[in-house]
């Protein structure tokens, strides 16, 4: 016989061992996890008798509500003591929906819930049909009826049903405690045998515990000199750079805040960004926009704002802040990049006032070379031969496209300048259409697309400069038709609703790139830069029409198409309907509402509908434009705007006004005790309804309503 030796066999022994703890462990698992399910599938039914106990007291509760509200109202008419009539009648049914499938398992309590179920149906019938004869003027009959006692009776006949299946559930309520202390005698057992179990373990973890510790102090090295770099980027950045706690105070600077604002750190460490402002928001206006900041590595670099920095010595300068939040130790931080843009800021103001110049400058001599190119093309000197036909018609093509580009920069100019005058008239949506829709046909026959227009049935009309709406849909419509391919139709669909109407402009081109749409507004955009794009135009055309929309209190916007291309839609409030123009005796109070939620806007200027014309903006900017040259008789205002507090605009309103109305509508739930506004009041607690009734009241009391 051949023996195994010693330290073999021990070997073999522990592989053995080590192989048969995860075996024993899951064997202790499967067992455990058995009388866990136990356990829970027992916490689940007593659960469900207390619930079911819990829904038939209430039950009882809510056709005491009914007859309650039932007799309330015969014997008062009065129409409150049918709220909570109907709210028991609802209610009522919804915990017999719930009721009903848990009984429906139980075939001993079926018969004894159906009626139960019957007696409340022929309760709430009862109930329904006294109420009824009320209403009609029987109350008499209805009070006899009642006097019977059936109503009585069924009530009675319900709490017995009740009664009834209150104890069979308290009965398996018993049953079901019993069950559960025989599960967790059981699972205090289990419970111990893997205590045991986990004993050993013990010198294994302890084993694990030292490897982890060295790890971790690793970790920790290359944490440090992370660290190290990391400040070493923070405080040789050429930027400022300022980290802020979560409320906007400021917890570390580097040395270039030190060398822009002229502190030494000690001096702001501990105090708010504002500080260093020279006209500072107020703490709650500053915490919401820090409140929509997004996160550093995520949402890009950080919400970016210009602001007036005040330095120590109190002269001031044009800086723009770039703000992302962080987490550091598990609580927000914010880190701020201050740039000093005072050289950007006269860079930009002498190319504009260059611009504006060279415009001025070109328009005159370019008008003149049109002029007299337009009478030789049509022969007002004598025919030309064909060659020097085809170069002046080119000379004339050409000087007309640098017409249009510096009549545009000189467009762009005065909007942004607020130097362009715009008119008040009545401008029909459907005539507007028309005319644009005639302009380009042209246009659109050379790039070979179709234009169809729809328009509404009946007249709409809105408030504005009808030169100024015309060059808006002209720009859209061109731009649509520059970028259609040939064959295909670009359409114009005007869609009036009670407040606004919505114009979009539908191409079928190849849409916008995901890298030009948050620029595609902007001065000069255009998503092919290069030198040799064909499309041609000057990038301004969206840029004006978004400002002519703005300036009639309206907006663009764009989205893909279905089935490809892109839709420019226009949204402009309503004037009136031309029939309720007709019989409207007096004018409605113009309201101006400033709020950067865009379906806040909306919602609102709805709810206004027929009590007054809402003029919606969504900037300071914008609101301070508006007031400046548009008659106002109310203000509606939201603290927290994307560019500051909209009351800033307050004193500027009572300049204006001191007796003008002004709202505030806000989600900032603070004391706004110092705007001075005439009423304060919180989204979340007014309704539209008693925004409504306040504005017109305060504009009644101010001579703007009649009476």
């Amino acid at each position: 016989m051949t023996w195994i030796q010693p330290d073999r066999l021990r070997r073999i022994a522990t592989a053995l061992g080590l192989a048969l703890i995860p075996v024993a462990l899951f064997a202790v698992h499967l067992q455990l996890q058995r009388e866990f399910d136990t356990w829970r599938a027992l916490r689940a039914s007593i659960d469900e008798t207390i619930a079911t106990r819990e829904r038939l007291s209430q039950l009882v509760t809510l056709h005491l509500d009914i007859e309650t509200g039932m007799r309330g109202y015969l014997l008062t008419r009065d129409d409150a003591f049918l709220a909570p009539y109907r709210q028991a009648r609802r209610e009522r049914e919804m915990l017999l929906d719930q009721l009903r499938p848990h009984f429906a398992v139980h075939h001993g309590h079926r018969a004894l819930f159906s009626r139960l179920e019957a007696a409340s149906d022929a309760k709430a019938r009862f109930s329904a049909a006294r109420i009824a004869e009320a209403r009609s003027g029987r109350i008499d009959t209805a009070a006899q009826v009642v006097a019977t006692g059936d109503g009585a009776r069924l009530t009675e006949t319900i709490r017995r049903n009740v009664a009834a299946l209150d104890a069979a559930e308290n009965a398996h309520l018993e049953v079901m405690g019993g069950e559960r202390n025989s599960t967790r005698n059981t699972l205090e057992r289990s419970v111990a045998l893997i205590l045991a179990c986990l004993a050993l373990f013990l010198a294994g973890i302890a084993w694990l515990v030292g490897r982890t510790m060295r790890q971790r102090s690793e970790a920790l090295a290359r944490a440090e000199r992370l660290s190290q770099s990391q400040a070493a980027m923070f405080d040789g950045g050429v930027d400022g750079m300022m980290l802020l706690d979560a409320r906007g105070y400021i917890l570390r600077i580097n040395p270039s805040v030190v060398r822009m604002f002229g502190y030494d750190p000690s001096e702001l460490v501990g105090q708010h960004n504002t500080e260093l402002m020279a006209r500072p928001f107020d703490l709650d206006t500053s915490q919401a926009w820090l409140d929509r900041v997004g996160q550093a590595g995520v949402d890009g670099a950080g919400s970016r704002q210009e602001f007036i920095g005040r330095r120590k010595d109190g002269t001031t300068f044009a800086t723009e802040v770039a703000v992302s939040r962080i987490s550091e130790g598990g609580q927000r931080r914010y880190v701020a990049a201050i740039r000093d843009i005072t050289a950007f800021k006269r860079a930009e103001q002498m190319k504009n006032e260059f611009v504006s110049t060279v415009s001025h400058e070109l328009r005159t001599p370019l008008t003149s070379i049109a002029g007299s190119l337009g009478l030789l093309t049509s022969g007002a000197v004598g025919p030309l031969n064909a060659k020097a036909g085809r170069l002046v018609g080119i000379a004339h093509s050409n000087c007309e496209r640098l017409i249009r580009l510096i009549n545009d920069i000189l467009d762009i100019e005065k909007i942004e300048s607020g130097k362009m005058h715009f008119t008040e008239g009545e401008v029909d949506i459907g005539a507007l259409i028309e005319w644009t829709v005639a302009a380009n046909r042209a246009m659109a026959e050379d790039h070979h697309v179709v234009l169809v227009a729809a328009t509404p049935a009946e007249r709409v009309l809105v408030r504005g400069d009808t030169d100024r709406l015309e060059q808006l849909l002209t720009n859209l419509v061109s731009n649509a038709i520059k970028h259609s391919p040939e064959g295909e139709t670009v359409e114009i669909v005007a869609t009036a609703g009670s407040a606004r109407i919505a114009i979009d402009v539908m191409d079928r081109g190849g849409g916008i790139p995901h890298e030009f749409r948050g620029r595609i507004f902007g001065k000069f955009a255009m998503a092919d830069t290069s030198d040799t794009r064909t499309k041609g135009g000057t990038g301004l055309g969206l840029s004006i029409a978004q400002e002519i929309a703005h300036r009639h209190g309206g907006s663009i916007l764009f989205q893909d198409r279905p089935g490809g291309g892109t839709v420019f839609r226009t949204e402009l409030p309503v004037l009136a309907h031309v029939e309720q123009a007709r019989k409207s005796a007096r004018r409605l109070p113009r309201i101006l509402h400033v709020d950067d939620d865009r379906d806040c806007l909306s919602v609102v200027a709805s709810a206004f509908d027929k009590h007054a014309e809402v003029l919606a903006v969504a900037t300071l900017e914008e609101a301070r434009r508006m007031i400046a040259r548009t008659r106002i008789d109310g203000a509606i205002l939201d603290v927290g705007l994307r560019d500051g507090n909209g009351g800033s605009l307050v004193p500027l309103l009572r300049r204006r006004d001191a007796t003008l109305p002004v709202i505030v509508f806000t989600a900032l739930d603070e004391p706004h005790g110092e705007l001075a506004a005439d009423a304060i009041m919180i989204k979340s607690r007014a309704s539209l309804d008693d925004l409504v009734a306040t504005t017109i009241s305060l504009l009644g009391a101010n001579g703007q309503v009649a009476a």
